[in-house]
C-alpha cells in the first residue's frame, strides 16, 4: 500500500479524518461533512445516519432512510437517475433507493467503508471504496460487472465521461479506465493522495493533491499540461466555467486559474479550509469554507458580494437551483438561501436537535 504524504498537517488532518469516519457505531451519530445533491424539485441530503428527501421549495421532509437503526453513517453526495437514488456508506454498503418512498430497492457490499458518492452513467453505477477498489454495478439490480484495484483507498467520487472512468487514490494516481471492462487506459502519478474528484472540460482532466498542488491532464492520454502551486492541500473539485478553472486549497483560499495555462488570476482568502468544491450560476461563485462560511463572489474579480454563517463548519459543495443556493454544514443542517443575496428561505431541520 502506498504511503500517504505525513508531516504534521497531515497526521492531524488524517486523525480528524479518521475520527469522523469510523466514530459512533451506535448512540449518536458521529458528525460529518455531509453529502447533498438536487434533482428535479427533490433535495436529497446523506447526513450522519439518514438520508433525507426535502421539498427544494420548502424544505418539507418527504421520507428518510433507514427508518431502523444499524445502516450508515452517510458522508457520500447521493446520486440520482431516473426512479433510484444510490448511496454509500460508512457500513461498506451501496444503497439503491427508491427516489419517491426511499424504499431500498438493493445493497452492495464493499469491504470497507464508501466515502465517496457513486457515479452513474447509463444503466450502470460506478462507486469506490476505502478498500482501494473502484467497482461497476448494473444499476437496475446492484450486481457487480466488473472491479478495479488501486494502491490505496479511495476516498474520490469516480467521473465517468466519454466511456471512461476517472478516479483518484490515496496511492497518489489518477486513473483513467474503460468505462466498459474496467480495464486500465493510463494512470498519472501526483505528489501527494489525490482524495478529491476530478472535472473534465475541453479534453482535459483537472483536479488536485496533497502535494497542493491543482493539475491539468490531457484525459485521452493521461499527459500533464500544466500544474499550479497551491499554499496547501486540494481536496476541492474544481470547477471549469468556460475558460476558468475555480478550485479551493486548505491553505483557506479560493483560486481562480487559467484553464489553458494555470495561470492565477485572483484568489480570495477565508477564515478557514477550503474542502469543498465551488458552485457557478449568473456570475456568482458560490464557496463554502470550514470558517462557517458560504460566499457569493464576483466570479470575474473575486469579490465578495454577500455571505452566509451557518451554525458549522461547511465542507459540502452547494449546489444552485431554482433560484436558490443549498448548503449543509458538518450538523447536518441544510439551508436554503436566496442565491442573489443570501436570504435564508428555509433549514431542515427546522428545530434544534
Amino acid at each position: 500500500m502506498r504511503k500517504i504524504m505525513m508531516g504534521p498537517k497531515v497526521v492531524l488532518w488524517l486523525s480528524i479524518i479518521v475520527a469522523l469516519l469510523t466514530g459512533c457505531r451506535g448512540g449518536a451519530p458521529a458528525t460529518s461533512w455531509p453529502g447533498l445533491t438536487v434533482a428535479e424539485d427533490i433535495v436529497y441530503v446523506a447526513a450522519g445516519a439518514k438520508v433525507y428527501a426535502l421539498e427544494a421549495e420548502t424544505g418539507n421532509q418527504k421520507w428518510e432512510f433507514p427508518s431502523e437503526e444499524g445502516k450508515g453513517p452517510f458522508y457520500t453526495t447521493p446520486a440520482v437517475e431516473e426512479s433510484l437514488v444510490f448511496v454509500g456508506s460508512n457500513d461498506s454498503n451501496l444503497y439503491a433507493l427508491d427516489a419517491v418512498t426511499g424504499n431500498q430497492r438493493w445493497v452492495f457490499a464493499a469491504q470497507k467503508p464508501i466515502i465517496a458518492g457513486p457515479a452513474v452513467a447509463g444503466d450502470a453505477v460506478y462507486v469506490a471504496s476505502a478498500d482501494s477498489k473502484v467497482y461497476a454495478l448494473e444499476a437496475a439490480t446492484g450486481v457487480q460487472r466488473w472491479e478495479f484495484t488501486t494502491g490505496n483507498w479511495v476516498w474520490a467520487a469516480p467521473l465517468v465521461a466519454d466511456d471512461k472512468v476517472y478516479v483518484g487514490s490515496m496511492d497518489h494516481k489518477m486513473y483513467c479506465l474503460d468505462a466498459e471492462n474496467g480495464q486500465l487506459v493510463w494512470e498519472f502519478e501526483a505528489g501527494g493522495a489525490v482524495a478529491g474528484p476530478p472535472t473534465l472540460a475541453g479534453g482535459v482532466l483537472y483536479f488536485g493533491a496533497y502535494d497542493n498542488k491543482v493539475y491539468a491532464l490531457d484525459a485521452t492520454t493521461g499527459e500533464k499540461k500544466w500544474e499550479f502551486q497551491a499554499g496547501g492541500w486540494v481536496w476541492s473539485q474544481p470547477l471549469v466555467v468556460d475558460d476558468t478553472v475555480y478550485v479551493g486549497s486548505m491553505d483557506h483560499k479560493m483560486y481562480c486559474l487559467d484553464a489553458a495555462s494555470g495561470q492565477k488570476k485572483w484568489e480570495f482568502a477565508t477564515d478557514g479550509a477550503v474542502l469543498a468544491g465551488p458552485a457557478f450560476a449568473e456570475g456568482l461563485l458560490y464557496v463554502a469554507s470550514e470558517d462557517k462560511q458560504l460566499y457569493a463572489l464576483d466570479a470575474a474579480t473575486g469579490q465578495k458580494r454577500w455571505w452566509f454563517a451557518a451554525k458549522t463548519k461547511i465542507f459540502t459543495p452547494p449546489v444552485v437551483a431554482n433560484g436558490m443556493v443549498y448548503t449543509c454544514s458538518q450538523d447536518g443542517r441544510v439551508y436554503a438561501l436566496d442565491a442573489d443575496n443570501g436570504n435564508q428561505r428555509w433549514v431542515f431541520p427546522r428545530t434544534e436537535q
